[in-house]
């Protein structure tokens, strides 16, 4: 006989302190797929309080590849940039984007840009991170990455990435990457880096 187990997820609306972290999949196979599965539409059935941010008024989405992500990050040179690596099946992923995107509300864009990443597989990619967009973070601005394996892409700035998400990295205002961030932060953590980063003087390039 099988019981039938329900699980109801119950997450505060506000940010909390969070350390977990998610392997990517490529290094997750041998996790249950229904935890994989579950823990990110729990996170996605939290209340109206991750709808943050002003509305957004460049395009929701856009492919980009580790090349073109070499070329955005030059253009972006004198500021810092906050690159997130993230994936619609990663549960400390979404619980980062309010932070974000109120940390992106609070500093100028002439001194800080932060530039999301979904690494979520090509052929999955534009339908699963459009559809938790909309019903989500309408003011998510991420683009998606064309690489048919994520490492393909986050290796672009971490050659020893090991494989964690969400990955976040900080460059500083020369282009050089200045810090590392693992796993799930808070909106604090991220704000105390970046303020950091534009404070800090300019290094030669």
């Amino acid at each position: 006989m099988y019981a039938l187990v329900v699980i109801k997820p119950c997450f505060p609306e506000q940010d909390f302190p969070i350390r977990h972290l998610t392997l990517s999949r490529r290094r997750s196979a041998g996790l249950p797929a229904v935890f994989l599965a579950w823990f990110p539409l729990a996170l996605w059935s939290a209340g109206e309080g991750l709808r943050t941010s002003q509305p957004n008024s460049e395009p929701m989405l856009g492919s980009i590849s580790a090349e073109d992500l070499s070329r955005l990050l030059e253009e972006h040179r004198g500021k810092v940039v906050l690159v997130n690596f993230w994936a619609t099946w990663c549960g400390p992923c979404l619980h980062e984007i309010p932070a974000l995107l109120r940390l992106k509300d609070k500093l100028a864009p002439s001194s800080f840009v932060l530039l999301p990443i979904s690494v979520d597989e090509p052929a999955d990619s534009k339908w699963l991170a459009e559809a938790l967009i909309k019903t989500r973070f309408p003011y998510w601005f991420s683009y998606l990455s064309a690489e048919p394996e994520d490492y393909l892409m986050i290796e672009e700035i971490d050659p020893h990435w090991p494989g964690v998400l969400p990955a976040n990295y900080l460059i500083g205002s020369d282009g050089k990457l200045a810090k590392t961030l693992l796993g799930g932060h808070t909106e604090t953590q991220f704000e105390e880096a970046v303020r950091a980063l534009i404070k800090a003087p300019d290094q030669a390039p």
